[in-house]
């Protein structure tokens, strides 16, 4: 179930272009109205629900929406990352909520109460998703993304329109095994693929769990296939992807031959069956991940990655 956010209609390639200095810093373009797309979790969320959930929709709300009235104790890796990343002090909702009036974060084991929070979350539980999309909460998203002091071009119209997407997972083999995982605009599916057909290909099978030698190949795999992730893996509604040629044979033995007894540094992508050329730059990396697997005593799993 793909729930990627999408750009507004509006988005053009020189979104993140200055016109006399070229493309903007990581932290310009991410504090910038201009980088928030429409979410997609919820939508994914209640595709998803409507497929194989057994409880009502509005029963799942109840322990975030418990959460957010009465408060949680402030988790030192939140404290962490408000301290690293100061840029939620600018919004004043949440600089009320979690900064203090010295300006840092509340201190690790602070009540964090999020009222407006629980307010939203009671509204979505009764109604559904759309009442995320459309009405007031949608124009008050808008609204926001409108009165950044980096102002962007989020339409209603946007939120209204997205839609989740169901999927063909991606699958390949790995010895004698059949591994499936996201396809793209995901990058992780062809990604761990890619990892698993190197190492395949290199001496890893042989070398102690553990070990120096391991640790070496599995790193060196991961490389190579993070260059090709970034040269190559986009959004399928607007990129060819060169899948069968990441992933064929042929290809991840050349990968493979590349490692060595020393660390290559940076990796360089390859060349794959399909490929159309791309940008070389390297994306920089960002915290805020999450990700969780889940598998209950019927043998049934669940793994879920989202980002901000």
């Amino acid at each position: 179930y793909d729930g990627r956010e999408s750009a507004p209609a509006a988005a053009r390639a020189d979104r993140f272009l200055d016109s006399e200095t070229g493309p903007l810093s990581h932290r310009e373009a991410v504090q910038n109205g201009r980088s928030v797309g429409v979410p997609g979790v919820l939508a994914a969320l209640e595709l998803s629900h409507r497929r194989h959930g057994r409880l009502a929709w509005r029963e799942l709300f109840q322990p975030a929406i418990l959460h957010a009235a009465e408060g949680i104790a402030m988790p030192e890796r939140l404290h962490a990352l408000l301290e690293w990343d100061g840029a939620l002090h600018e919004v004043p909702q949440a600089r009320e909520i979690y900064f203090d009036s010295s300006g840092g974060p509340k201190s690790v084991g602070t009540l964090l109460k999020n009222p407006a929070l629980a307010d939203t979350l009671r509204r979505i539980a009764l109604g559904g998703a759309r009442v995320f999309y459309e009405g007031e909460i949608a124009r008050d998203i808008v609204k926001a993304v409108a009165s950044h002091h980096r102002p962007g071009d989020l339409s209603e119209s946007d939120l209204a329109g997205y839609r989740a997407i169901e999927r063909e997972p991606l699958c390949g083999a790995y010895r004698r095994l059949r591994v499936c995982g996201m396809p793209p605009p995901s990058s992780g599916g062809v990604a761990v693929l890619q990892i698993l057909g190197i190492l395949e290909r290199t001496r890893f099978a042989q070398a102690a769990p553990n070990s120096a030698e391991a640790v070496h190949l599995f790193s060196e795999a991961g490389r190579l296939a993070y260059a090709d992730r970034a040269r190559y893996v986009a959004d399928p509604a607007f990129v060819p992807q060169p899948l069968a040629g990441l992933l064929a044979p042929g290809y991840l033995a050349e990968r493979a031959a590349l490692i060595g007894a020393r660390s290559m540094g940076v990796a360089q992508p390859g060349n794959p069956r399909g490929a159309l050329a791309r940008s070389d730059a390297t994306p920089e990396m960002s915290a805020g991940t999450s990700h969780i697997s889940v598998v209950d005593a019927e043998g049934n799993a669940v793994a879920m990655t989202t980002r901000p």
